[in-house]
């Protein structure tokens, strides 16, 4: 394949085996004036990425999307992010929207539309994807009281009144009060000594991506209904606290849940790179979050937990 015929500003990289949707692209684009490159998986996408240096990349998701697709994903958001054209193409919307916005492509196309008109694909008058992260956050409403410098042991905090966002700021203000440990405060951070004792945490706002230290876990059932989220922090609370998670969803939408720590891992030889942290176990989980997080684990592998 001579990757050098046209110019970089010229190039579109299609990723899949949808035979219909790679003949109608390659047709028309070429009509057009784009050179086209067709790569049958995602396997080897991230070399490919680099002899062709494409404009465009188009990927190509299955019905199904299963674990191939995550590093493909994630070298889709890293293009993204230096300012490639990544267009996610699949059976239907409800596929391909969440996975887009976590991979940050431009456009999120139904099969369908791009059948019924492939330059659609290359349109730069078409309607991004949208993004969550331009949505200014409500101005949160007076607070007439401080939140308690102290709490009962395993108790929670009250939460804030509806369309505030949970943060730790609540002690703010004139006085002196010391604001409850937030647990966001510590995730990512290096691993240090270990403290005479441990925060009792009883908030936390997370956001899982494909490139996230976070991730969800699974138990026997192998949904996240049998587990939870996987929160990566140095100094886990310890098994058995209660927490108020803010949960980021893939496709932006967040929830607030209680939950549970159930397991901690520890930073050690065993673990290797794999950061430490906690699983909390998500209490009454919606039935739409469930699906839409089944979704994404077919394009991330889950951590599998299975209590002892």
């Amino acid at each position: 394949m001579n990757l050098a015929g046209a110019a970089p500003a010229s190039r579109v990289l299609v990723v899949g085996s949808d035979a219909d949707v790679s003949i109608a692209l390659h047709l028309h684009l070429e009509r057009a004036g784009y050179a086209v490159y067709c790569v049958p998986g995602p396997t080897d996408l991230d070399a490919f990425m680099r002899a062709a240096a494409p404009h465009v990349v188009c990927l190509l998701l299955p019905a199904a999307p299963d674990g191939t697709w995550g590093s493909a994903l994630t070298t889709a958001a890293s293009a993204a992010r230096v300012g490639m054209r990544v267009v996610m193409i699949a059976p239907s919307r409800e596929i391909v929207e969440p996975l887009a916005a976590v991979a940050g492509a431009e456009r999120a196309l139904a099969r369908s539309e791009v059948l019924a008109r492939p330059l659609v694909v290359v349109d730069r008058n078409a309607v991004p994807v949208p993004s969550t992260a331009a949505v200014p956050p409500p101005v949160p409403p007076p607070r007439a009281t401080a939140v308690p410098s102290a709490a009962p042991t395993g108790a929670l905090v009250p939460p804030p009144p509806a369309g505030q966002p949970l943060d730790a700021s609540e002690a703010r203000g004139t006085g002196r009060a010391r604001a409850p440990v937030d647990l966001m405060a510590l995730i990512d951070e290096e691993l240090v000594d270990e403290p005479k004792q441990r925060p009792m945490l009883t908030r936390v706002e997370v956001n899982v991506s494909l490139v996230s230290e976070h991730n969800f876990y699974v138990g026997a059932t192998r949904r996240v209904d049998s587990g939870g989220v996987f929160i990566a922090t140095a100094l886990p609370p310890p098994t058995g606290t209660r927490l108020q998670v803010r949960l980021g969803l893939a496709d932006g939408r967040k929830l607030d849940l209680d939950g549970e720590v159930s397991f901690i891992r520890e930073k050690s030889a065993t673990t290797g790179r794999q950061p430490s942290g906690c699983g909390v176990r998500l209490l009454n989980l919606p039935g739409w979050a469930i699906d839409a997080i089944d979704r994404f684990v077919l394009a991330r592998q889950p951590i599998v937990y299975t209590p002892p």
